[in-house]
């Protein structure tokens, strides 16, 4: 599979399953509770394009291209200091 397939698959992975756990957060929430799905469906919204950049990584180290992969890398590592600061 190419990078590109890849990212792809897992941006989408990412996007259904976190509409899908706010959909069913919503319809549990009609009933009076349902907050730690749409929390969920959230968490994982934000994550997927934290996920794709994995993907992307990972798929260049493979192809030995380590110009974008440390471009790649150094993005991750931005990214996850942001995270941890922000707590």
């Amino acid at each position: 599979m190419n990078m590109n397939k890849a990212t792809a698959l897992t941006l989408r992975a990412g996007v259904v399953l976190g509409m899908v756990l706010m959909a069913a957060g919503l319809c549990v929430s009609m009933t009076g509770g349902g907050d730690s799905l749409l929390r969920a469906g959230i968490l994982v919204l934000i994550a997927s394009p934290f996920a794709g950049v994995i993907v992307t990584f990972l798929c260049l180290v493979i192809e030995r291209d380590t110009f974008w992969a440390s471009v790649a890398g150094i993005l991750l590592i931005i990214t996850t200091a942001g995270v941890i600061v922000s707590l």
